[in-house]
């Protein structure tokens, strides 16, 4: 995975970069034969921070996603270079703009030993969908109007929306599913496995490792390429908990690690000692504004001014370290579902143009040119997540920015835990101004929970955000299919991109590395995924 997934929001579809060719040490750019394969291995990977609850139906914490993936199956896998759906609990499917229906494979079990069928399938999604549950995966990844509806005997499982539906099967095959016991008290599945996946967690050791174990008679992996004897796949997969880049670049290049992301300035280093990189293109700059009532950015014209007033070229080249771009819209890993350019409609930068809209505003300079309203300073909050020194030296140079402009910004960096919990917790909606994080997804239905709707705790909308027009371009556009409806969810971005209420700025190359592990799934960091090498 890319470094945490840049984000403490992990809706991405899929799970990883799209890799290239498979390898290890010394022959990385070659293809493994049987001949490579560890038998009954260990696979080492690093994580950023700790994943804290691992409960799949109700996270939404990439570090914890990273360790769901080996714990818990999905209904198809999709290829994340081609796009292309395939095989996992699901045999087959067919699919309607209002409906997908699932076959699932025969004989698929629990790590408790019991039947996952196709009742506790439908029970998965009508958990989620089901409002009263609280879970912030509703309305990204399973529709808040969806029926689930189950046939036992034939192992068929229809989820259907009154109205068209885009993305559903895509969708749809981003959920975990989970197995009968964790339905009934989800909680359970905090610090436990209970689903169908090749691995089960051995050992929990916060803020330090996870450690888990294969499973045995695991035969139903996605595109039918592993079950648990097939060779290379590992007997025991630990996760690392390694907060600094160059620490995990020392472990991968000494062999301590098997997988780590390198993306800083160690990445030169690990490039010399020929572990291949496996790349893909994700965002890793996105600015929300908070709309609280009472707060400063709940006036457009505040939000307006601020991304006016920053340059937004230069926040990317230090953030990125010269190697990223300019975000063209919400959605930013491949496979993208629509291919958009909407951030044009966002404020360009004009310091002037900004500093005439906070006159207007009646934000007004004051003789230590600092700005102020009603007798009240301008003071704001950036929270951003530390990812590496990049982010940080982005921040300051942001805070410097703004501080041209009489706004006073004090920064508040944290690891994702921390972020996401401000964001998402709903413990004080109000703790933040500004904060800097990223949404990693393919899809642009995906993000719709986090930019509309209620506030947490009652929902995922961390920024208080409303907006009419975005509000009715996504209603037109989940009533189409097809070019019509990417163009539909065009609209609803321009609405949101026009009065600043998000901002994506910055997409970057990210890369992970690994030394002695393949992929058997181009671009899949997950269980069925791995093979260990010799």
């Amino acid at each position: 995975m890319s470094r945490k997934m840049q984000a403490a929001l992990a809706l991405a579809a899929g799970t990883a970069l799209a890799l290239s060719a498979c390898g290890g040490g010394g022959n990385a750019a070659r293809t493994p034969s049987a001949a490579d394969y560890a038998t009954d291995g260990t696979f080492t990977a690093s994580m950023v921070s700790d994943p804290g609850s691992l409960s799949p139906l109700m996270t939404v914490s990439s570090d914890a996603r990273q360790v769901v993936n080996f714990l818990y199956d999905r209904m198809t896998f999709q290829d994340p270079v081609t796009g292309q759906f395939k095989p996992w609990l699901a045999a087959s499917w067919t699919e309607k703009p209002n409906e997908v229906t699932f076959t699932l494979k025969p004989g698929i079990t629990c790590s408790d030993g019991s039947k996952l069928d196709a009742q506790t399938v439908a029970d998965n999604f009508n958990f989620v969908a089901d409002k009263a549950n609280n879970s912030p995966l509703r309305g990204a990844w399973v529709p808040g109007n969806v029926k689930a509806t189950a046939d036992v005997a034939t192992g068929k499982v229809t989820l259907a929306t009154p109205k068209p539906s885009p993305f559903l099967l895509a969708n749809a095959s981003n959920l975990n599913i989970v197995c009968e016991a964790a339905l009934k008290n989800p909680k359970a599945a905090d610090a436990a496995s209970i689903g169908s996946g090749l691995f089960t967690l051995k050992e929990a050791v916060a803020n330090d490792h996870y450690t888990l174990v294969r499973r045995a008679g695991y035969t139903w992996g996605p595109d039918g390429k592993t079950t648990s004897e097939t060779p290379g796949v590992p007997a025991t997969i630990t996760f690392k908990i390694v907060a600094n880049e160059s620490t995990a670049a020392n472990l991968l290049l000494s062999g301590a690690l098997n997988a780590a992301p390198v993306n800083g300035p160690d990445e030169a280093r690990v490039k010399a000692a020929n572990l291949t990189p496996f790349t893909k293109q994700r965002p890793v700059g996105e600015m929300f504004y908070n709309q609280l009532a009472g707060k400063p950015t709940a006036d457009p014209a505040v939000r307006e001014a601020l991304t006016a007033g920053l340059d937004l070229d230069n926040v990317t080249k230090i953030m990125t370290a010269g190697k990223g771009t300019r975000s063209t819209q919400l959605s930013g890993v491949a496979p993208l579902a629509c291919q958009l350019d909407t951030t044009k409609a966002l404020p360009g930068f004009d310091a002037a143009a900004a500093a005439k809209k906070l006159d207007d505003a009646g934000w007004r300079l004051g003789a230590d040119g600092k700005r102020s309203k009603d007798g009240k300073p301008l003071k704001l909050t950036l929270l951003y997540e530390i990812l590496n020194d990049t982010t940080t030296a982005a921040a300051e140079y942001t805070q410097q920015q703004w501080a041209k402009l009489g706004v006073t910004v004090a920064l508040n960096g944290g690891d994702s835990n921390t972020v996401g919990t401000k964001l998402l917790g709903g413990a004080n909606n109000g703790d933040w101004d500004v904060a800097w994080e990223p949404v990693n997804i393919s899809t642009p239905s995906t993000i719709v929970p986090l930019v509309s709707g209620p506030a947490p705790a009652e929902g995922a909308n961390f920024a208080s955000i409303s907006n009419a027009g975005y509000d009715a371009a996504v209603a037109k556009a989940s009533a189409l299919v097809g070019e019509p409806a990417c163009a539909a969810w065009g609209e609803a971005e321009t609405a949101l991109f026009r009065t600043a209420d998000v901002v994506p700025f910055a997409s970057q190359p990210t890369s992970m590395y690994l030394n002695k592990a393949a992929l058997a799934l181009a671009g899949s960091l997950t269980g069925p995924s791995i093979r260990v090498l010799k």
